[in-house]
């Protein structure tokens, strides 16, 4: 890709259509690249301040020599935006043929072109500060295709939200920093504890957060039966796949299969009028308007629909990412 020039020219195009949001002093994490949304199929090029996170799918059909050329190129057009270093995250299609293991360079502070960055990293998305960390396994703790939904999300009137699949509260935080209650709720103890980073970075005052590590289909359940614990909104955005965790009797998740199901737990914990924003990356979801069919065939009924935000500029790509929200 590398070697007529074709990545360069296609990245140079890119960062021209981006030109007004990378001016933009408020939001120091934004894609530069979004894969076939601007010709370059396999590949995404996350920027978090100085930091670049360049993601090859296997699809990509890269050498490894033509990834360092890609990384190269990329540090060399990305420089005069203050970015110091590409690091690279390769993908594979089915995660389970990993066996739980990573790729070694998801991992290590050494760059594949420019200087090496610190551990942990603070950018700003339109005044809410997010702890991210460029080489802490193949995700980074923010999620930037979302940008947009996360701040009209906050622009409303203060809710009782509830935050499903929580990972670090990327949603969470900017409803929270505008004065909403919001519970999250994931398996994961170290997530949390991220979120709770977060918080502070934000100052969010404590009674507005809580932090509750449990299978969020347990917690539908429990919840459902406790007339305290209901949200005017419910954000759903879980993984493709979730693994067992037969130790604390938390099954499988497969969201081709198991979404239905969790739409109606989530109608069950709304407030009168309430509303439930569901996305998804899963690639059966993703595409034309799977999502809403499948929340239309969960609910048994075609719901309320609610308005989305735009896009962000920088997620070109359709097909790869899916949003909906809905008055049930």
């Amino acid at each position: 890709m590398t070697a007529d020039g074709s990545f360069a020219s296609r990245l140079k195009t890119a960062l021209a259509r981006r030109h007004d949001l990378m001016q933009r002093a408020d939001v120091t994490a934004w894609r530069a690249l979004d894969g076939a949304g601007d010709g370059c199929a396999g590949l995404t090029i996350d920027c978090y301040g100085p930091a670049a996170v360049l993601n090859v799918d296997e699809d990509a059909g890269l050498t490894d020599r033509a990834v360092t050329g890609v990384a190269r190129d990329a540090q060399s057009q990305l420089q005069p935006l203050g970015v110091e270093a590409v690091y690279v995250k390769p993908f594979v299609r089915d995660r389970s043929r990993l066996g739980g293991a990573l790729p070694d360079e998801s991992r290590s502070p050494a760059p594949r072109a420019g200087v090496t960055q610190p551990a942990s990293l603070v950018v700003e998305e339109y005044g809410v500060r997010f702890e991210v960390r460029p080489y802490d396994g193949l995700s980074t703790g923010l999620f930037l295709e979302h940008r947009e939904h996360r701040r009209a999300l906050a622009a409303g009137p203060p809710m009782r939200v509830l935050n499903l699949f929580a990972y670090t509260g990327g949603f969470s935080m900017p409803l929270a920093h505008a004065g909403a209650h919001v519970t999250n709720v994931d398996v994961s103890a170290r997530y949390l504890e991220w979120g709770r980073r977060n918080a502070a970075l934000n100052d969010v005052p404590a009674d507005r957060l809580r932090f509750l590590r449990r299978d969020a289909r347990e917690f539908l359940v429990q919840a459902a039966r406790h007339a305290a614990e209901r949200f005017d909104l419910v954000i759903l955005d879980p993984p493709t796949f979730g693994a067992a965790d037969r130790r604390r009797d938390v099954p499988a998740w497969r969201a081709v299969d198991d979404y239905p199901a969790l739409i109606r737990a989530a109608v069950a914990v709304l407030t009168p009028g309430g509303r439930v924003f569901a996305a998804t990356n899963t690639r059966q979801l993703a595409g034309d308007d799977a999502l809403a069919s499948l929340v239309t065939a969960a609910l048994g009924r075609t719901p309320r629909w609610q308005p989305l935000s735009p896009w962000p500029v920088d997620v070109t790509a359709r097909g790869r990412v899916a949003a909906v929200s809905f008055v049930p």
